[in-house]
C-alpha cells in the first residue's frame, strides 16, 4: 500500500508489515527496524518505543524529512522518515538503512 516519499516534505500511508529488533527477534537492546508494505524499512541503532508499540497491519504516515548529500553514486542509504502510527498515536523518526550513505 502507498508509495515511498521521494521529495523532502512529501508523506503517504503504508501498513506495517514487520516490527522487530535490528539484529534479529532475540536481540532486544540492538535498537529498533520496522519494514512497511510500500518495501521501505526504518531502522536505528536506539530502540523506539513507537516501533516497538507498532504491530502488523497498523496504518502509518510517513513522511520524507531529509536526504543525505554529496553521497557515492548509486549509494542512496540515509534518508531519514518520520513517522506516525495511526492506531497508537505514537511518532518517531529514523533512517531506511542502519548506515548511512558512504557508510559501512
Amino acid at each position: 500500500i502507498g508509495s515511498i516519499p521521494t521529495k523532502v516534505g512529501q508523506c503517504g500511508l503504508t501498513t506495517v508489515t514487520e516490527v522487530g529488533y535490528r539484529l534479529g527477534q532475540s536481540l532486544p537492546d540492538t535498537g529498533s527496524v520496522i519494514k512497511y508494505s510500500n518495501g521501505l524499512l526504518q531502522v536505528s541503532y536506539n530502540n523506539i518505543l513507537g516501533i516497538e508499540h507498532s504491530q502488523k497491519g497498523d496504518q502509518v504516515r510517513l513522511c520524507l524529512i531529509s536526504i543525505p548529500e554529496n553521497c557515492p553514486l548509486g549509494d542512496s542509504r540515509g534518508k531519514v522518515y518520520s513517522a506516525t502510527n495511526l492506531r497508537t498515536g505514537e511518532s518517531w523518526e529514523a533512517q531506511d538503512s542502519a548506515h548511512s550513505c558512504g557508510g559501512a
